[in-house]
């Protein structure tokens, strides 16, 4: 018989006591720092990414603010042609609610009575409309408002209202349009007066006919720097919602959208929505055409009533 004999091959700088073997300890406190050739590289990909991610990032922002804003241009309108199905398809007019005395009965009386036309200001429409639930005071207001001057009425009065013959009050007539003081609504719309009115102040007007959208520049006049250019033109030209009379909603990059077609008497011109009818050299505020305007007061002749326009540019 023969023993074998086992030989631990290991240095016995490796032995521990129960074993008969220790390990080697490893620097733990060992760092390896980056040159500045490799912190440079990281920061150049760091700003290569934010180069692409930015612009990317602020385009989608961008995006989001005009389609939340076509959604309120879109209820608004919606709003009107809901109150016309049960108006004779005539949108909400102030005039028509609170009229003027009865000629028989020599008094007011609600549904009796010739219209009151100079009532049929933007800030009445409005304020009549929220007061029937046709949409919200923030509905109103746009996200994107660049002028100070124009906010969200969250203390619009509900309890003023009072249809007896005593109150004759069917809106808050506080609620303003007054781009230079006071303001709680950011759309232009056509004025319900003159020609426009008995054809496009209904939810049966043309449908190549635009009834409200994002503010413009006086008269749209396409010289000016306007303020309205902050809205969706990021300071460099007009860019808004337009809604249409069949309630869809185009986002225009021009005052004389394409479909936006006048027909006069010397045939068909292209429309500046933001201006008044000028054929044939007369320029009149109580055409037919697509005039997208605030009136804050109507006063003086009820058929062709003095307007008190509301422009940002003044």
């Amino acid at each position: 018989m023969f023993k074998a004999k086992f030989k631990s091959t290991l240095s016995p700088m490796y032995r521990t006591k129960k074993y008969g073997f220790q390990t080697r300890a490893r620097n733990s406190t060992h760092r390896h720092a980056f040159t500045l050739i490799e912190l440079l590289v990281v920061m150049s990909i760091i700003a290569l990414l934010l180069s692409i991610l930015v612009p990317t990032l602020g385009r989608a922002r961008w995006v989001a603010m005009v389609r939340k804003d076509a959604s309120k241009v879109k209820a608004i309108h919606q709003g009107w042609v809901s109150w016309a199905a049960g108006d004779e398809e005539r949108f909400p007019t102030p005039g028509m609610v609170d009229r003027l005395a009865d000629p028989v009965l020599g008094r007011e009386v609600k549904g009796r009575g010739p219209e009151d036309m100079l009532a049929n200001s933007s800030d009445n429409i409005h304020s009549l409309s929220v007061m029937q639930n046709l949409y919200s005071t923030d509905v109103i207001v746009s996200d994107s408002e660049p002028n100070g001057s124009v906010f969200v009425m969250d203390d619009y009065d509900f309890d003023v209202y009072d249809p007896t013959s005593s109150g004759d009050t069917y809106w808050d007539e506080e609620f303003d349009c007054d781009l230079q003081d006071e303001c709680h609504v950011s759309y232009a719309s056509i004025p319900a007066l003159g020609a426009r009115k008995p054809l496009q102040w209904k939810s049966s007007g043309s449908t190549d006919y635009a009834v409200i959208a994002n503010r413009g520049p006086m008269f749209g006049d396409m010289s000016l720097i306007s303020k309205t250019f902050d809205i969706h033109g990021q300071g460099r030209s007009w860019i808004g919602n337009v809604c249409w009379q069949d309630n869809h909603v185009s986002l225009e990059e021009t005052m004389y959208p394409e479909s936006s077609i006048y027909r006069t008497s010397d045939g068909q011109v292209p429309d500046n929505i933001f201006g008044i009818d000028c054929v044939t050299g007369v320029c009149n505020f109580y055409g037919g055409d697509s005039w997208l305007v605030l009136v804050s007061e109507l006063s003086g002749d009820p058929l062709e009533p003095n307007l008190t326009l509301e422009w940002d540019d003044e």
